[in-house]
C-alpha cells in the first residue's frame, strides 16, 4: 500500500513536471541530450526516497537535485577537459632534465622525512587533504576529531614544513 501511494505520487509529480523540468536543464546545458540524462537521474532519486511525498516541497527539491546534478556534471566536463589539455601540453613539452629530476627527488625525500615526523592523526589529516583532496569537514569526519582540530593539524604540518625545509 505505502509502495502504491508512493508510485502514485512519483507519477503525478512527474506529469506536471517532467516538460517544466527538461525545458529548465535544456535552458541550462543546451544540449537535449544531457538534460535528458541528468533529468532521469534526478527523477530516479526522487523515487529512491523512502516517502518522496512527505516532501515539504516536491517540485523545488527536484529541480533542486537537479540542478546540482547539472552543477556536478558541467565540472566533471571541466576537470575532463582540463585534464585533456594538461596531458596534451605534458606530451608537447620535453622530458625534465636529470640534475631537475634528482633535485625533486631529494626534496620528495625530505618531504617523506619531516612527514614520518609528525604525530600520526596530523600525518593522516595532511596526507588526506592534500593527497585526497578531501575538505576538512570530511576529514574530521574520517578522523572523528573537530573540524577546528583538523585546522590545526594542517597548521602544525605546514609549520614544521616550512621549517624543515629551511633547515635542509
Amino acid at each position: 500500500m505505502v509502495a502504491r501511494q508512493k508510485n502514485q505520487f512519483v507519477l503525478t509529480l512527474f506529469r506536471e513536471q517532467q516538460i517544466p523540468l527538461l525545458k529548465y536543464l535544456t535552458a541550462r546545458f543546451r544540449d537535449r541530450e544531457d538534460a535528458a540524462e541528468i533529468a532521469q537521474e534526478a527523477w530516479l532519486r526522487i523515487h529512491r526516497l523512502e516517502h518522496p511525498e512527505s516532501l515539504d516541497n516536491p517540485k523545488a527539491f527536484l529541480f533542486q537535485t537537479a540542478s546540482n546534478l547539472a552543477v556536478d556534471r558541467l565540472r566533471r566536463d571541466l576537470l575532463a577537459k582540463k585534464f585533456l589539455e594538461t596531458e596534451t601540453q605534458d606530451k608537447a613539452e620535453p622530458s625534465p632534465s636529470v640534475e631537475r629530476s634528482v633535485t625533486a627527488q631529494e626534496a620528495l625525500a625530505q618531504i617523506e622525512r619531516a612527514l614520518v615526523e609528525l604525530p600520526v592523526k596530523c600525518q593522516h589529516a595532511f596526507l588526506l587533504h592534500r593527497g585526497r583532496d578531501m575538505s576538512y569537514p570530511e576529514i574530521a569526519r574520517e578522523l572523528g576529531v573537530s573540524t577546528s582540530m583538523v585546522e590545526k593539524y594542517m597548521i602544525q604540518a605546514l609549520k614544521h614544513f616550512r621549517k624543515r625545509l629551511a633547515s635542509e
